[in-house]
């Protein structure tokens, strides 16, 4: 980016009561224990026939099996029937845009920042606090659910409270839990296409699927197989969004706020690197541009020196090349099995695997002598520096050029993953004494992952190429001199868009590749009793267990990227590991039951004990209250601590490069603003008196692991009602408000808060991470991870839901809201807090934490037709202007509508029809997003969709 002259940013007692609490609970359960944000019915319910054995179920938030559904614990649950209502192939980005995810997180809309991966974020606290779990088991992806294919699932229960007590690190926000469809029966193909309106040339997403599954006399198999291709889209194809097609931020608040965006209003804010190149000729100041239009200065002849001009406000578009839909190629295959040994043992094996190819393209290479490597020659000083030689045939100007910008628009630039997932289960479980269940389950998981970087270029190869170069008697320019020639190298004119030689191009560039490995290993044994011994109000349940987990993390990189004899980001690979030695407990204790005044009242308690190889050990304990009054109406409170262990690549991540948007305080704009201690800061790290001129707002940090990292830790607190009321069959409501603190936050300051702790703060340890050229530019910043952020977040969830039957057909309707009350961060002890709630986290540029979210489902079915209706509402959100950060940009509201139809034929094919937003919403301009000025993870930028999907069943 280029600075101009703008301000610094500154559980019963009889059978027979167990009967009628059963009924109750089962009743409540179908009408609010499943309430979800869109087409949601209840888990199949069992009969409460008094002939007939109780049946325990288990649901996320407690190991113990319990006759009623609806817990102490807020559980949403999103039945399949939602998923193939709405033509879901993405699981991942369903479940973001629930009310009670928040934040930002990674899709396949990201691309700057992007993996290919899908991740949740729960509450806005961030995806790696948020446990997601398959079948109860962790996953070795750690939560990328494009691991995960749609047509395995058979519900998703999402806990929307901290679980460390249970589930143990990383379910500080809450826990998703996927379950899939290990009893289905007989073969299903269903084959689907999406294509958006907004999209130029396509851009589809296809997906075909196979489940089949056959169940035997003593237990079961399901098999599955799903391939899903979604095409690539730059943000060029999306020609009407006008802030798609340029990088611009507001110039004229007034004339914005009136007109919106326009090109009067606007300023076009592009890249200082440019494809003519920026050069900084030895012994000279400002820096000089090549320009084509002078007379003769075309071609890839050498440029005189007449042919370049004073650098000023010459920007590159790099916008219309960015991806914004990126593409994706995955394949995913299952099987499921069940077995019974005996009458009281049962087998249990499962093996998901999974390769996903992706794609990232950002704007082409933005070389940059100053960071990438060169030839070697000499500063006006006699410094060492990276450059042009003076003696290269191509540069006109006679002396080293010691700062080359240059935007390499003869290649393109882009990031490629390979990933491929393995996850085994394997188990027993079985019963005793008729009270007592147990199991033991081994849980494998391996994860490698190979990156190309495309567009690199090799230190020793351009060195070459912008060396020595001559041309010799044929007319042919090569690299050295005359009798020392450098066989094999062409050498590389870098003045003047296109003259960068597809010869050089090939002897310059490699693809550069990296690899990460990740393997988990975790053993779990369990034994539960759900009638240990009885009280008067009914029996205490007891579940306790072991587990050991251990995780391991190689990340190698590409060997020029670890020596840095390459250009684009660089850093040394890291290997490490950690090992968890687990003992859990939970206890449910009946406290009242039957009484006038109680229907049921009782406490459940879980700890958990974990101990850290990396750290040390760790305690969680949680405590819940669960009480009726009456039969129709529950109240519940749980509260605990919670804990996240750092991570490998936290703890053991060698330093590498990372750019940040940043202002200099010491720049020329800022310097006079700053104390007469902060300008003597500025010069006693190098900056020469009065500033110096800042032209790249993107800065150089050094980000990397840390040993001395501590967990995380947390409180979290949950109140809250369920009703179902008598009088009105099918209608319930819940309502929850729910508290989550966190300290510790594992985080690194960033380029920007390191330089304001320095310069305006005073804070020596900061000043000590920064390091300066000799021309006073920022060389690099160590941003390292520490145990520094604080957060808190809180807010009321709602859920209401009703269904009714009537002559015309079957009703389903329901309203899921989260209301934020509060949301703070504070990046580091002493600093201001940041309140976010209605407010973009600008510190990331891409986190949205909107006051009110809400989803809105309406189906209506009539023996083989269903027709459904959805609403997603996000409120508007505040944010401040780019250039003027003293006055805030309001983003207005958004309500995206979607409809499908389905019907079902005699020969049990279903064909669904869908439209996507169907009035065509686009994405809202945001003055300080990251990726296309809005944020592609919050709101829809595809504009209309539409998708056909047809499923056969036999």
């Amino acid at each position: 980016m280029h600075l101009k002259n703008i301000k610094n940013k500154s559980p019963g007692r009889n059978n027979m009561y167990k009967n009628s609490l059963l009924a109750n609970s089962v009743r409540f359960a179908l009408i609010s224990g499943a309430a979800a944000t869109a087409a949601i019915t209840a888990p199949t319910a069992f009969a409460a026939d008094e002939s007939a054995n109780v049946e325990r179920i288990s649901v996320t938030g407690s190991r113990i099996k319990r006759v009623d559904i609806e817990g102490a614990n807020p559980v949403t649950v999103i039945e399949r029937s939602q998923l193939e209502d709405l033509g879901i192939t993405d699981i991942g980005q369903l479940i973001q845009k629930l009310p009670a995810m928040n934040g930002g997180v990674v899709t396949s809309t990201t691309n700057n920042g992007g993996s290919g991966a899908v991740t949740v974020n729960l509450r806005g606290l961030g995806s790696i606090r948020t446990l997601v779990l398959i079948n109860g088991k962790r996953t070795v992806d750690g939560g990328d659910f494009q691991t995960i294919p749609a047509s395995m699932i058979k519900r998703v229960e999402i806990l929307k409270d901290g679980a460390s007590a249970i589930y143990g690190a990383d379910a500080v926000a809450g826990v998703v839990n996927i379950i899939t469809r290990n009893d289905f029966e007989g073969v299903e193909i269903s084959v689907q296409r999406k294509e958006w309106t907004e999209i130029t040339d396509g851009a589809a997403n296809d997906s075909v699927s196979l489940i089949a599954g056959k169940a035997f006399d003593g237990g079961n198999i399901v098999f599955g197989a799903e391939y899903n291709k979604q095409e690539g889209a730059v943000q060029g194809q999306y020609e009407g969004v006008k802030h798609f097609q340029e990088p611009l931020h507001v110039g004229d608040v007034e004339d914005f706020e009136k007109n919106g965006l326009t090109d009067d209003n606007s300023v076009f804010w592009g890249s200082s690197r440019i494809p003519n190149g920026r050069f900084l000729p030895n012994g000279a100041t400002g820096g000089q541009v090549f320009d084509p239009s002078l007379a003769g200065c075309s071609g890839s002849v050498p440029a005189s020196t007449s042919c370049f001009r004073d650098a000023n406000n010459d920007f590159y578009n790099y916008s219309p090349v960015n991806y914004l839909q990126t593409p994706f190629e995955r394949i995913n295959v299952f099987t499921e099995g069940n077995f019974e040994i005996s009458d009281s043992v049962r087998f249990e094996s499962a093996i998901r695997l999974s390769n996903r190819k992706s794609i990232q393209r950002l704007a082409p290479m933005p070389y940059d002598s100053r960071f990438d490597p060169g030839a070697n020659v000499r500063d006006a000083d006699g410094n060492a520096a990276q450059g042009i030689s003076a003696d290269s045939y191509y540069n006109p100007f006679g002396v080293d050029v010691t700062d080359v910008r240059r935007r390499v628009t003869e290649s393109n630039r882009e990031f490629s993953q390979d990933v491929t997932n393995v996850q085994a289960v394997a188990g027993f479980s079985g019963e005793f004494a008729e009270v007592w269940e147990w199991n033991a389950t081994y849980n494998w998981g391996y994860r490698t992952r190979t990156d190309i970087d495309k567009g690199q270029f090799v230190a020793a190869n351009i060195a070459n190429a912008l060396g020595a170069s001559f041309m010799d008697t044929d007319g042919v320019v090569k690299c050295g001199e005359a009798g020392a020639i450098i066989e094999g190298c062409t050498p590389m004119n870098m003045f003047g868009e296109g003259n960068i030689s597809q010869e050089a191009l090939d002897y310059v560039e490699a693809d550069l590749t990296d690899t990460y490995n990740t393997r988990q290993d975790v053993l779990t044994l369990n034994l539960t009793n759900s009638e240990l011994f009885e009280l008067p109000a009914g029996y205490v349940g007891m579940s306790v267990g072991y587990e050991y987990r251990d995780e391991q993390y190689t990340y190698s990189p590409d060997s020029g990227k670890a020596k840095g004899a390459v250009s684009g980001n660089k850093g040394a690979g890291t290997e490490g590991g950690y090992r968890v030695n687990s003992l859990f407990g939970e206890f449910v204790v009946p406290i009242l039951a039957g009484v006038p005044g109680a229907e049921l009242l009782e406490a459940n308690v879980g700890v958990r004990y974990d101990n850290f190889s990396s750290f040390g050990g760790n305690t969680s304990v949680q405590g819940s209250l669960k009480y009726m009054p009456i039969s129709s109406l529950l109240v519940r409170a749980t509260a605990g601590n919670v804990f996240r262990a750092p991570s490998v690549d936290e703890l053991f991540s060698s330093p590498a490069d990372d750019f940040d948007q940043a202002v200099d305080p010491c720049s020329t704009i800022n310097y006079g603003g700053l104390s007469a201690d902060g300008q003597a800061r500025c010069m006693a790290s190098g900056v020469a008196a009065g500033g110096y001129e800042q032209t790249d707002t993107q800065v150089r940090g050094r980000s990397g692991g840390n040993p001395e990292l501590q967990p995380e830790e947390g409180d979290t607190f949950t109140v809250g009602l369920a009703w179902s009321p008598e009088f009105i069959d099918g209608f319930s409501l819940t309502v929850d408000y729910w508290d989550i603190e966190l300290t510790k936050g594992i985080d690194g300051l960033g380029a920007q808060a390191t330089m304001d702790l320095c310069y305006e703060e005073g804070i020596d340890e900061a000043c000590g991470q920064i390091n300066r050229m000799p021309s006073g530019n920022i060389d690099t910043i160590n941003t390292t991870n520490l145990n520094l952020a604080d957060e808190k977040a809180t807010g009321l969830d709602t859920e209401i839901t009703y269904s009714f039957s009537t002559s015309i057909g079957d009703w389903r309707t329901s309203l899921n809201w989260t209301h934020l009350i509060e949301r703070e961060k504070t990046a580091y002890e002493g600093a201001d807090v940041i309140e976010l709630n209605g407010r973009i986290d600008t510190s990331t540029a891409r986190d949205v934490y909107p006051t009110d979210k809400a989803n809105f489902f309406l189906n209506w079915g009539l023996e083989d037709i269903s027709i459904t209706y959805s609403a997603e509402y996000i409120s508007s959100i505040e944010s401040p202007y780019f250039f003027f950060d003293e006055q805030d940009q309001h983003i207005e509201s958004q309500l995206y509508h979607d409809i499908t139809g389905s019907y079902i034929f005699p020969t049990n094919t279903k064909i669904t029809l869908g439209v996507t937003n169907i009035t065509d919403e686009k994405a809202p301009y945001l003055d300080q997003g990251f990726n296309a000025s809005t944020i592609p993870e919050t709101y829809r930028v595809n504009g209309r969709g539409a998708f056909v999907r047809i499923s056969q069943k036999f």
